[in-house]
């Protein structure tokens, strides 16, 4: 068995030069973070060294003693099922997808920076002109003391640098945007400047000679088990304003093909609902209700056909807090409440969902008596600090025990859809050649599919997904395709 660290690398390589993919192998640096997920890294002197307690001289003999200590662990901490049936497979998966890369017009690319730098001049020249005299938009000192010190605008609700100075970050800048005129011109700078500095000119750098671009997953980036992307980050693509759009719209199909993408709906919601068992979530999602709509009116005591989009927007807001744990101070904030409002919502939040309640508290004492939290696929996570005399720490503890569950679950979900996938469209002798799995974003798949079997692949990439594990409610993917992945259209093939 092929024993060795960051294997995926290895196999892109061998990809490149016709090699063939070992049936088995076991990569180090993934079988320490299932043992220890919150680790700074996993490189082969840092295991050594934090393991075996050995400097790393790089032998086979060294290889064998992490591979027979790694393999003790994993047995002891029952994540061997984990290990070979979710994260290995994974590994060749992701290496094919990272050497298939995914199509830019680089022309549009192009002709959008150019955009982007003609709007971005005359931002600055109306920034400028409403400020009465020039200054670095990009230095957040310069920028604050134009904000706060000469144009004088309220620091009500603004927080403060750990240098003491006031913050100009896009949460601040979003609390006093309608406080001064000049505040939506530096918010739409800030934008623009993000999109051409960190993603139009990068990607065209990052581009290979077919002008495809690779970006690199890692497996070990988060202790939860979700997928992380880097070189460049594809998972961090902006979306939802118009100028997040043009972008996505240099991400193109090859001729002949069509870009297809399967989003889980509410994935994460939907496993909350199956783990605490609350018969008014599972319900909802039995029936087909919208979930967000049914917690305001059940919050706000009204009924589902009075619930304002206010409502519906506080209770989406809600919602997704539950899941991290969030608390009255972080709920005001988020929302725009009175701390005390808040606290208010989410009191009557447990008590019309109480089983969520009691399920936390059953998640948290779990952390408090065992020192860690697991999956329902047996992943862990340790929570040392849930029992800590330092109370905010036992508090940041206990939150991200209570999240780990549902996103450990929900991260686990789209792998082994990733898997099943992969398996079929290899039967199907479609893998990577008239189907190819481009990215991995969240809970989202982004495919490049052949026209010509676009009706036939997209329903069993769509079944193959709500399949992938089975929860106590139905697991929903929405599908959309188009030729670029900025005007994707939602169809039901």
């Amino acid at each position: 068995m092929l024993a060795d660290f960051n294997l995926k690398e290895q196999f892109k390589v061998w990809k490149r030069a016709g090699k063939p993919i070992p049936k088995e192998y076991f990569d180090l640096g993934i079988a320490y973070w299932l043992i220890s997920p919150d680790e700074k890294e996993y490189t082969p002197e840092y295991i050594s060294r934090t393991f075996l307690k050995k400097e790393w001289k790089n032998s086979e003999k060294e290889i064998k003693a992490l591979q027979v200590f790694a393999e003790k662990k994993l047995k002891e901490y029952k994540l061997e099922k984990l290990f070979w049936d979710l994260e290995m497979p994974l590994v060749d998966i992701l290496a094919n997808i990272e050497s298939t890369g995914i199509q830019l017009d680089k022309n549009y690319l192009r002709s959008y920076d150019k955009e982007l730098e003609k709007k971005l001049g005359q931002l600055t020249k109306s920034i400028y002109k409403i400020a009465g005299e020039t200054f670095n938009i990009n230095s957040p000192k310069q920028l604050g003391m134009v904000l706060f010190q000469k144009l004088k605008i309220d620091e009500k609700g603004v927080k403060k640098t750990r240098a003491g100075s006031i913050s100009t970050d896009i949460n601040t800048l979003e609390t006093i945007r309608e406080r001064h005129p000049i505040v939506k011109h530096v918010l739409e700078y800030r934008e623009l400047f993000k999109l051409q500095s960190t993603y139009v000119r990068p990607l065209q750098e990052a581009a290979d000679p077919k002008n495809r671009v690779h970006t690199h997953y890692i497996q070990t980036g988060a202790a939860t088990g979700r997928l992380s992307s880097q070189d460049p980050n594809l998972q961090n693509i902006p979306i939802g304003t118009e100028w997040a759009t043009k972008l996505r719209n240099a991400f193109v199909a090859e001729k002949g093909y069509q870009l297809a993408a399967f989003d889980y709906s509410q994935i994460e919601l939907r496993v909350l609902a199956s783990l605490s068992e609350d018969p008014k979530m599972v319900a909802a999602f039995k029936k087909g209700l919208d979930i967000h709509k049914l917690t305001a009116a059940n919050v706000n005591n009204v009924p589902l056909e009075k619930v304002t989009p206010e409502m519906r927007r506080l209770a989406k807001t809600l919602n997704f807090g539950v899941v991290y744990g969030m608390g009255a101070f972080a709920f005001a904030k988020t929302s725009g409440l009175k701390v005390a409002e808040a606290r208010k919502f989410i009191e009557e939040y447990f008590n019309d969902f109480q089983k969520i309640k009691i399920w936390q508290e059953m998640v948290k004492a779990q952390a408090r008596t065992y020192g860690y939290v697991t999956n329902a696929n047996g992943r862990r996570r340790f929570m040392l600090a849930a029992v800590s005399r330092n109370s905010w720490e036992a508090a940041e503890a206990e939150r991200a025990a209570i999240n780990m569950p549902v996103q450990g679950l929900a991260a686990d979900i789209i792998k082994m859809a990733m898997i099943a996938i992969a398996k079929e469209l290899k039967q199907c002798g479609w893998w990577q050649k008239e189907v190819r799995m481009l990215l991995t974003i969240h809970d989202e798949l982004l495919f490049e599919i052949k026209e010509s079997i676009i009706k036939e692949a997209a329903p069993i990439i769509r079944r193959l997904m709500e399949s992938a594990y089975r929860l106590k409610v139905p697991v929903r993917v929405s599908e959309k395709i188009g030729s670029d992945w900025g005007s994707l259209k939602e169809i039901h093939v």
